[in-house]
């Protein structure tokens, strides 16, 4: 095993530490201690810098018996090239489910030899089960990653390898295989993306090269670096292959269209390429990570893509694995990060846009010229790589403290003299930011994170919903490792996204491509909902740091091929869900009991406040959502929230809410009553009013002092026609509460059709008189009742009382009522 820790270098050999400081070498025995290296960290360290602790939970977790690759290597690049894996919540239960990519085995070997791909179902308590039913997959794979293609609200997978393509449809947690996509010849990295900003995704498939597989013993290769590297693991001996871009029709059918929108890359040697919006002009840009020749940066204008490498200097000639982007700075902007082959340094590019200078005032604004400029060395990114080839890397806050750190996952390409030829280990580095100063690597302190692997892919979630990111680590030569963040974390937020679809139908989308931006003091925090690593996909789930900060004032979501929008803060510590269209945000995940008891009543008052003071009522009706998520006992919020449901034309959904609230209280009179009124109110069929009548019955059994329920039971008997039963139900409300309206004026009415106008009118005046100047909601009188309503009380027949202008004259006063229970 080689480490290299801060210019010391430490080999490990037959028990004993060899270590070599300014090229002298000297022995150590395994545990003495190495104070060159110890008081080398403590020096370059700054003091607040984190303990990283990570814990390899690769077995607990039911990951273990995974394998990458089977047999022994024959020197052949498909076999080399490594595989990656794909975070993505594919039965929509909440948490991240897992796909790795068999890498395959020895080219030469029976394929039914090699290593399959599979899918492991995340179970929610820290560990993964395989999900037997998915497809099997034998390949030299490579890349996967997730979509819903065809807007169904369930994510589909995409899959690349040595000659193949494979798309996965996913119908509501079973998969069916697609091979509409397939093209023969050597895929890398698949990446997602709505370039044309038409509501459904797009993929971005990179071609590496024409490979042809090794026969005899072929050239002997080439010297690189000292090494002697056969010609079949050398890209530069095989011509490359062009990319390929899929164009979704919205039905979930593809077009290819690399060549007509231009961004083909022939000369490529494609491994990974990144959707973002780099230029902030509303639509996403791509950049090509290309092996041994430059790298390309598509600006998208619409109609066509721009080639902008070399004016916006990331043109890249180095051999360029893994990619990621992230505001590691702060400023504003999406920066870029790009990993390399040995001897190349990475590349830190520092994104210009957001210094970029403005438009003349009154000129029309073109689009802002946006420049890179490579910084990895003054930030500790460049040299500490030299002897390092890159490939997985993620940016992300691992310790929570408000600043994206980075992940590198690093192996060699170069053999071993072992029989069979190995590859050889190298470690990975975890790069902590120290406040945008600059980067520190942080692995040799932590011991999963100080094994030297040959390391491939590189995917990060949140798998167990406790605020941090976990590493997910891709290797060739030991399957995978999942290492679990138990480092020392600040304040957090997550964030969910649920986008519109195409033909703006209730949210089914999962916000691919839009950047949230969480505001906390003077201070915006940014992520943008797209990644590529290497061959691999992190969680959509979208996490911030806060650190000290206990609060966020305000969060922007700026929806790819939307509008930008805004959401009324959240409790931190959480993660949340916002949805296109101005729902309120909806919550993920618990605080505990205190803290949830606190928020609870937090977005409660803040729930009455919007229906009473501000007649909000959809943005009540999301306030009381979120209080409800955090105490769904409460019988008040689900209340209220089913009676703005129902005045919003969401009757469906009110009733619903009632039923919750009645099955947790059975002896909810008002639970009863509202049940009752809705439905007698929004009755279709007879029946429907029978059940009506029953809940309004059970409502009446509960208190029977209560007026309300009298009269509507007078209402539903007279709907039925059962004359003689509504005008006892109604004289019993008219002598319980003197101020019944209601109740005088439909016994009035009984009276007119019975024949007896004297009574009809003696009881329109007894109506009138009960109006008064002072009159009150009805079903306020009797004792139990209440004095002031929450909302206006409606009930089947109130319209026509309300609407009556106070005339005595039966025929006019009942016209409206005679010929509606007419129609009934």
């Amino acid at each position: 095993m080689a480490l290299v820790v801060l210019g010391v270098s430490i080999v490990a050999v037959a028990g004993v530490a060899w270590f070599t400081v300014r090229g002298r070498p000297e022995t150590r025995k395994p545990g003495e201690d190495l104070p060159e290296i110890t008081q080398r960290l403590a020096v370059d360290l700054p003091a607040e810098a984190p303990m990283p602790r990570f814990t390899d939970v690769t077995a607990e977790a039911g990951l273990a018996e995974f394998d990458t690759f089977v047999g022994d290597r024959s020197s052949q690049l498909p076999e080399d090239m490594g595989a990656g894996a794909a975070w993505g919540d594919f039965d929509n239960d909440g948490d991240d489910d897992l796909f790795l990519v068999g890498g395959g085995g020895t080219m030469a070997a029976d394929p039914a030899t090699w290593a399959t791909s599979e899918l492991f179902e995340n179970l929610g308590d820290g560990t993964f089960s395989r999900v037997e039913s998915f497809p099997a997959t034998r390949g030299l794979g490579m890349a996967a990653a997730w979509g819903d293609v065809d807007g169904d609200g369930w994510l589909d997978l995409a899959t690349t390898g040595y000659d193949g393509i494979v798309l996965y449809r996913n119908r509501e947690g079973s998969f069916e295989v697609d091979q509409s996509l397939s093209r023969k010849g050597y895929w890398a990295g698949a990446s997602w993306g709505d370039f044309d900003n038409d509501r459904d995704l797009d993929l971005y498939v990179c071609g590496y090269v024409e490979y042809e597989p090794m026969e005899g013993n072929g050239p002997r290769g080439s010297d690189q670096y000292g090494r002697a590297v056969p010609y079949t693991l050398n890209p530069a001996s095989f011509e490359p292959l062009g990319n390929l871009l899929f164009q979704n029709d919205g039905n979930g059918a593809f077009e290819e269209v690399a060549l007509l929108y231009g961004v083909s890359n022939p000369e490529g040697r494609s491994l990974g390429a990144l959707w973002r919006d780099f230029d902030d002009d509303g639509r996403l840009d791509l950049y090509v990570a290309n092996d041994i020749s430059d790298n390309a940066l598509y600006l998208n204008r619409g109609d066509t893509f721009e080639d902008a490498g070399l004016a916006a200097w990331v043109a890249d000639y180095r051999g360029a694995m893994g990619l990621t982007a992230g505001d590691w700075n702060r400023d504003g902007d999406d920066d870029l990060f790009v990993t390399h082959w040995v001897a190349q340094e990475n590349a830190l590019y520092d994104s210009r846009l957001a210094n970029a200078p403005p438009s003349a005032e009154g000129a029309p604004a073109p689009p802002r010229a946006l420049t890179f400029s490579d910084v990895a060395a003054p930030m500790g990114l460049g040299q500490i790589a030299l002897q390092s080839i890159g490939w997985g890397t993620e940016f992300a806050d691992f310790d929570s403290d408000g600043w994206l750190d980075l992940a590198v996952s690093n192996g060699s390409t170069f053999e071993t003299a072992d029989q069979p030829p190995q590859l050889q280990p190298q470690l990975p580095f975890l790069f902590w930011n120290q406040a945008g100063s600059g980067f520190h690597d942080l692995a040799p302190l932590s011991p999963p994170l100080s094994e030297a692997r040959v390391g491939r892919g590189l995917a990060l979630s949140d798998y167990d919903s406790d605020g941090d990111m976990d590493i997910l680590w891709v290797t060739l030569d030991d399957g995978v490792h999942l290492l679990r963040n138990e480092t020392e974390q600040g304040n957090w937020l997550e964030i969910d996204l649920r986008s519109r679809s195409r033909d703006s139908s209730p949210s089914e989308g999962w916000g691919d491509g839009a950047t949230v931006i969480v505001t906390v003091g003077d201070l915006a925090l940014r992520r943008t909902l797209t990644g590529a690593s290497y061959l691999s996909q992190s969680s959509r789930t979208l996490h911030f740091g806060l650190g000290a900060s206990t609060s966020v004032d305000a969060i922007e979501v700026r929806w790819l091929g939307g509008e930008a929008e805004s959401y009324d803060p959240v409790p931190v510590n959480a993660r949340w869900e916002l949805t296109e269209g101005g729902a309120q945000p909806r919550r993920l995940s618990l605080l505990d009991d205190r803290e949830r008891v606190m928020a609870f009543w937090d977005l409660q008052r803040r729930a009455m406040d919007t229906m009473k003071l501000e007649g909000d009522s959809p943005r009540a009706i999301g306030l009381f959502r979120q209080a409800l998520e955090l105490n769904p006992d409460h019988g008040d919020s689900r209340y209220y929230l089913a009676n703005l449901l129902a005045g919003e034309g969401d009757v469906v959904g009110a009733l619903a809410e009632l039923e919750t609230l009645i099955a947790g209280n059975p002896m909810s009179h008002r639970g009863h009553k509202q049940w009752g009124l809705l439905k007698a109110i929004h009755a279709a069929a007879p029946e429907d009013l029978a059940a009506a009548e029953a809940a309004l019955e059970t409502a009446l059994g509960i208190n029977q002092e209560e007026t309300g329920t009298l009269l509507a039971l007078g209402e539903t008997a007279l709907l039925r026609g059962d004359v003689t039963l509504a005008e006892e139900r109604l004289r019993l409300a008219c002598q319980s509460n003197p101020r019944a309206v209601g109740g005088f004026f439909l016994r009035a009415y009984i009276s007119w059709t019975q024949g007896d106008r004297a009574a009809s009118v003696e009881l329109l005046r007894a109506a009138q008189t009960a109006r008064g100047d002072e009159w009150k909601p009805e079903g306020a009188a009797a004792e139990g009742d209440v004095a002031r309503l929450m909302h206006r009380e409606e009930t089947p027949l109130w319209r026509f009382w309300r609407e009556w202008d106070g005339g005595q004259d039966p025929a006019t006063a009942f016209r409206g009522l005679q010929e509606y229970l007419g129609q009934a």
